[in-house]
């Protein structure tokens, strides 16, 4: 598999994770208690999918 196909793959993977991720934890502010610990934990789960959704853009250098 080429170089260019590899990286989209992982570029759709990302995205789709990414929105996996935002969804789940939006899904989980309604069905979670209201307590703080389980809203700040939903509330990490939206912030780390948007997370590897900038990841998946290219929008962090990583260390090779």
């Amino acid at each position: 598999m080429s170089q260019d196909m590899e990286s989209k793959h992982r570029r759709y993977g990302l995205f789709g994770l990414a929105a996996v991720l935002i969804v789940v934890g939006t899904l989980a502010t309604g069905f979670l208690p209201s307590t703080p610990f389980y809203q700040i934990l939903s509330g990490g789960i939206i912030v780390a999918g948007f997370v590897v959704g900038y990841a998946g853009l290219g929008a962090f250098e990583f260390l090779e």
